[in-house]
């Protein structure tokens, strides 16, 4: 009987710690996100917006300056509510960043911007290899003025 005793309240400190562990996980993920941030390539500048908490944790390192990483994602038409003047964005759910990607994704917003019928139905996706996170907010609003317009 105490050997039972014992063997449940191993297992109910187990499951404390581990909501434990869980709800400050969340709260962290609360914390961070989802975020907009302005990203740099080459001068010309557009707005993300990442809901995935570890892509949000690796963009504000790479704004840091602690890491090379840069943004791909998925292209949709539009700027999204939050990209611009480009009337284009990545979908948010797609946004990760990346070590490397292939070379085609590659280039500058005002490029995706002047073959937009290109990039979104043949390349679909945009990886800007010297992409660099520049600022970050949770209100699209204080980076949308910070993007460029077209060259």
């Amino acid at each position: 009987m105490r050997r039972k005793a014992l063997i449940l309240l191993a297992v109910a400190a187990a499951a404390v710690a581990a909501l434990t562990l869980l709800s400050t996980q969340l709260l962290e993920v609360g914390e961070r996100g989802p975020r907009y941030f302005l990203v740099d390539v080459g001068g010309e500048r557009f707005v993300i917006y990442v809901v995935d908490p570890e892509t949000i944790r690796l963009a504000e390192d790479n704004m840091r300056g602690l890491n090379s990483l840069f943004p791909i994602g998925e292209l949709e038409r539009g700027d999204g509510g939050f990209n611009k003047p480009w009337s284009w964005h990545l979908r948010p759910s797609s946004v990760r960043m990346v070590e490397v990607a292939i070379e085609l994704c590659d280039g500058l917003p005002s490029h995706v911007e002047r073959d937009l019928d290109y990039w979104v139905e043949t390349v679909g996706r945009y990886c800007p290899w010297s992409g660099r996170i520049v600022a970050s907010s949770s209100n699209p609003g204080e980076l949308q003025g910070s993007a460029s317009p077209i060259k």
